[in-house]
């Protein structure tokens, strides 16, 4: 069962780790942490199981019970600009841990999934406060990974492309995998997210370039098919439409068009 001690004991750096049983949603409490307490510690909140988890453009994530469902607050010192290298390297950070703990060879898509075998085991949502001069007040890193697949299986509605870390969960390898996403992850953080930490791997572990997408804008959701041909030094995904044009993705989506 993940609990705060035994997450710390794995734990490189110290860090103030608060576990609920259920939460609605782990981004949703650490907001209201910082905003009844703006200048609140950097801190972990972790829920077992949260109903009203959500994903990136509103979307619900499912998160059953026997998951790993957590968020971190804290307050780099960046603009909003860079921010797409926070959940670039969040997306490295869980690929590297989830590999080293469960012998996986996890893949990413861009910009926030992470995959094993084709199936998502992962979401990331990041939110941010940002200042009037363009600096970040505060982050809030949401991180969702399936453990184990749920009781009765995946919903229909996403069971052909949801998967789990493991078929069963080993003695505290929640715990392990909480606190190893975190060391990872705190350490390209701690080295200014200097592109040579993290994106020569983000992009390697990339199952999307060189496929064929659908880009859906945050605006209007109209999805456009497009060839994914790459990942530019600011973390945007290069794609190119049917007429030639280019363009580097800073937001939106993509989904992997299923090959005939």
């Amino acid at each position: 069962m993940i609990q705060a001690e035994s997450i710390s004991k794995y734990l490189n750096v110290p860090l103030k780790i608060t576990v609920f049983d259920t939460l609605e949603s782990t981004n949703r409490t650490a907001r209201e942490i910082t905003q009844s307490a703006p200048n609140s510690d950097d801190q972990l909140i972790i829920a077992r199981s949260q109903p009203g988890g959500r994903g990136r453009m509103g979307r619900s994530f499912f998160s059953p019970d026997g998951g790993l469902y957590m968020s971190l607050l804290f307050h780099p010192d960046m603009t909003a600009a860079d921010a797409v290298k926070i959940t670039a390297s969040a997306a490295v950070a869980v690929a590297r841990a989830i590999d080293s703990i469960a012998g996986t060879k996890s893949e990413i898509k861009w910009v926030n999934d992470v995959y094993i075998g084709g199936k998502k085991i992962c979401g990331i949502l990041t939110e941010a406060q940002i200042r009037t001069d363009g600096s970040l007040e505060y982050v809030i890193l949401g991180i969702g990974i399936n453990l184990v697949a749920p009781i009765g299986g995946f919903p229909d509605d996403i069971a052909d492309r949801a998967g789990a870390v493991f078929d069963t969960l080993p003695a505290d390898a929640d715990n392990m995998l909480a606190a190893t996403v975190i060391n990872e992850f705190t350490k390209i953080m701690h080295g200014g997210f200097d592109k040579a930490l993290f994106l020569d791997e983000y992009r390697s572990r990339s199952c999307v370039i060189g496929r064929e997408v659908d880009v859906m804008r945050i605006a209007d959701g109209v999805a456009t098919p497009a060839v994914a041909v790459g990942i530019d030094d600011k973390c945007r995904l290069i794609v190119r439409f049917s007429d030639g044009t280019q363009e580097a993705l800073g937001s939106g989506e993509v989904s992997i068009r299923e090959r005939k």
